[in-house]
């Protein structure tokens, strides 16, 4: 008989009946996440008309609001993945290094960075559900608030023609601590992927990440006169965000703690 999966413990029937079923029964599963196949299409026999046994899957229907709403190991790989390509695509775009295009939507690229921060950090809420981990999320929320009030004070004391001696004593002393209070949060979440996945790429993603920002600050700051730091800066920053990409796509499980 031939059926499409509705959840991670019902199928139904060609013949509108729906049948319960145990993920050890499914065939060809191969390690896939059940709550993202919802809608796929199944063959399986059934001997009490109750029970679906034998399943084997005939057409994967990749869901994408299951994708989103799950809260699976495999859900939150696709949503960092995905939030991952998105924020490296629009800092592409923002720096003019994708083929030196004009684009003529406005914001495009802010557009895209906030796509992708969105899916980040359901990913993050996605593994904090997973794992049941208390400090997670919350850790990551704390980091995301202090990073944006530092960058926004940044660029408000930024050098300029119409700078302040006070405005650069503010910009050289307190820019800094606040950026290693939010440098702290955000080693604790690279910490802890790092133990739940058994991956040290998260940490050696976060070490570079640290090592480069400065760097990158320091040319914007000089107003490019810096320019040895360009390549060390932004190609840091670039190294990092692959190690993070590479970590997340081999985030397949959680390690036993």
């Amino acid at each position: 008989m031939q059926g499409k999966i509705l959840s991670t413990q019902l199928i139904i029937g060609d013949d509108g009946k729906r049948y319960e079923y145990d993920k050890n029964d499914v065939i060809n599963l191969d390690g896939k996440d059940l709550a993202l196949l919802t809608g796929s299409q199944v063959e399986f026999l059934s001997f009490d008309n109750r029970v679906a046994k034998s399943i084997y899957i005939i057409a994967e229907n990749l869901n994408v609001s299951s994708i989103l709403s799950a809260d699976s190991i495999s859900s939150a790989r696709a949503k960092a993945l995905w939030g991952l390509g998105l924020i490296f695509f629009s800092f592409l775009l923002d720096i003019e290094l994708l083929l030196y295009i004009n684009f003529t939507i406005p914001y495009i690229w802010e557009i895209i960075a906030i796509v992708g921060f969105v899916l980040y950090s359901m990913a993050i809420y996605s593994v904090k559900k997973a794992a049941a981990s208390k400090n997670l999320f919350k850790n990551y929320i704390i980091a995301t608030i202090i990073s944006f009030l530092d960058v926004s004070l940044f660029f408000m004391l930024a050098p300029s023609n119409a700078s302040s001696a006070s405005n650069l004593n503010t910009l050289f002393s307190l820019c800094p601590i606040i950026a290693l209070i939010a440098a702290i949060y955000v080693y604790k979440i690279h910490a802890e992927l790092a133990r739940l996945s058994g991956s040290s790429r998260f940490l050696w993603s976060f070490w570079i990440f640290v090592v480069s920002v400065p760097l990158c600050f320091l040319f914007i700051i000089s107003l490019g006169f810096a320019g040895f730091l360009f390549i060390p800066g932004f190609g840091g920053l670039i190294m990092s965000w692959m190690l993070l990409f590479v970590a997340w796509w081999r985030f397949g499980k959680l390690e036993k703690r």
